[in-house]
């Protein structure tokens, strides 16, 4: 099955958005997952880079923000942010918007949130999403990350607690290698929710440079006829979202490389 191929920005660090789209655009791939601060970069110039390179957006990758949490106050700021998200991704043609848990020091033992919270957070933002025709993508992270929502199993649930159609499913392979029993079966659980679909080898590397088997994670996305994008998120170990550039940049780009050799020999799998 083909499928478009699409790289996050935010691996590249404090590279800015113009450089990265250039690199992307000139290796090949066909669109973008954005991560910008959108108090700072307009939706238009976000638009005309893409445009310049022939990219597509494909998602929106959002700032760090506490939807869960039990004080109004902090959890309306969170809201506020994903409403303004969710009008910048209308101004550049609908692109998913990705929501997750609040990322959090694990340390902290008494952390002051609550899956009732994160709920009831998603359905506020499910209806304003659906009035800009924009699809949400509630994605999974990792115990080392967040609380509530680290499996397959739990964004299901989240999903028929929320009950809005346009809240779907992204799931990252890095995190799914930390959590989840079986990656296929969790692939075959999100079925026709599954809206993006990001990877990176087990050491978040390029594709086999690590353990990961995605060959047959290739063939049950097929079997449950995923047509969404395939979104690479190889990065430096210590490289979160916003932070400048944590590695050897050529290193970065070989992993990419490496990852688009192996898509493109996988005939049934890519564009």
């Amino acid at each position: 099955m083909k499928r478009k191929i699409g790289v996050t920005n935010w691996i590249f660090g404090d590279v800015d958005l113009i450089e990265s789209a250039k690199i992307i655009a000139s290796m090949g791939f066909d669109g973008m997952e954005v991560y910008v601060d959108i108090e700072k970069v307009s939706s238009t110039e976000v638009k005309k880079v893409l445009n310049d390179h022939n990219l597509d957006v494909f998602s929106l990758t959002p700032a760090n923000f506490d939807l869960a949490n039990n004080y109004l106050n902090c959890r309306q700021i969170a809201i506020d942010y994903y409403k303004k998200l969710i009008d910048y991704g209308a101004e550049l043609g609908h692109p998913v918007i990705t929501c997750h848990e609040y990322i959090q020091n694990q340390s902290i033992k008494d952390y002051l949130g609550a899956i009732y919270w994160l709920i009831d957070s998603c359905k506020k933002l499910a209806i304003y999403a659906q009035k800009a025709n924009i699809n949400l993508g509630f994605e999974p992270l990792n115990r080392y990350l967040c609380r509530f929502i680290l499996t397959s199993v739990d964004v299901v649930e989240l999903i028929n607690q929320v009950d809005a159609h346009n809240l779907t499913i992204i799931l990252d392979t890095f995190h799914m290698n930390l959590e989840e029993n079986d990656l296929n079966k969790a692939i075959i659980m999100c079925k026709d929710k599954l809206s993006i679909y990001q990877i990176a080898d087990s050491n978040r590397k390029g594709i086999g440079l690590g353990h990961t088997d995605f060959t047959t994670q290739f063939k049950t996305l097929d079997q449950i006829n995923y047509t969404g994008p395939i979104i690479l998120e190889c990065a430096h170990p210590r490289q979160t979202p916003g932070s400048p550039l944590a590695g050897d940049f050529d290193e970065l780009k070989f992993y990419l490389q490496t990852s688009k050799n192996w898509l493109m020999q996988q005939e049934t799998t890519l564009v």
